[in-house]
């Protein structure tokens, strides 16, 4: 095959046969390479080459492709954005996340932090050195809220803002954060607790303006404030 367009479009044809798969594989044009190895037909050592291909977009069309076989190739890349797609994927597996969840890239580990059922994976993460991690995982409803009370409790103001505006926080652990010594944890707590009027009280005089001046709005105006929740009863 002499021209571009044939060999990609031979390299794109699931009808290809897998020995000219193997050979398009090693083609000079990336538009090839990348067709291959987007291909369901293409057999796992031919995407084993292409999953390490010196052009991004090769390794990132291994982990995208719908191929059982495609996975475990991508989900083992060098390449930490073939990783995090692979993380991904429809068919990903609890083993899959499980070997990512440790990963030394965190936009991988995000990955995993966004699409994890599994309570022990968000758990673990829970635990993750990196701060944006454990801010991150507390929005997962897979991690008990146990590990979301603790994290309230977090050295990291950031953290704690997360769990502040997680609204799975039990009403005196709210309580605690409205007094944090951090002004963004208190307008967090303000923002996304709308509906209890008495922690917009303990802000109402608070040392951050903005933080006064919206805990004085939502006195105000309750109602305006609370109506994404649907409906609810105010705490007072």
């Amino acid at each position: 095959m002499s021209k571009v367009n044939e060999r990609a479009a031979s390299a794109v044809d699931p009808s290809t046969p897998p020995s000219i798969l193997r050979e398009l594989a090693s083609d000079a044009s990336p538009r090839v390479r990348e067709a291959v190895a987007s291909n369901p037909a293409t057999p796992a050592d031919a995407l084993q080459m292409l999953v390490a291909d010196h052009k991004p977009a090769v390794s990132w069309a291994v982990a995208m492709n719908p191929s059982p076989l495609a996975r475990p190739i991508a989900i083992a890349a060098s390449d930490a954005r073939t990783r995090e797609l692979a993380a991904a994927r429809d068919d990903v597996d609890a083993e899959d996340l499980r070997r990512l969840v440790s990963d030394p890239v965190r936009s991988v580990r995000e990955q995993v932090a966004d699409v994890t059922t599994s309570g022990e994976l968000a758990r673990a993460l829970a635990q993750d050195e990196d701060p944006r991690m454990r801010g991150r995982i507390i929005h997962n409803p897979a991690l008990p809220v146990e590990d979301v009370e603790r994290l309230a409790h977090d050295p990291v103001a950031a953290v704690r803002s997360s769990a502040a505006a997680s609204r799975r926080l039990a009403p005196e652990t709210l309580a605690m954060l409205a007094v944090d010594r951090s002004a963004v944890v208190r307008w967090n707590v303000l923002v996304n607790n709308p509906e209890r009027l008495d922690l917009a009280r303990l802000i109402a005089d608070d040392s951050d303006e903005m933080n006064s001046r919206q805990a004085a709005a939502q006195l105000a105006s309750p109602r305006d404030f609370t109506a994404f929740l649907g409906p609810i009863d105010l705490v007072d």
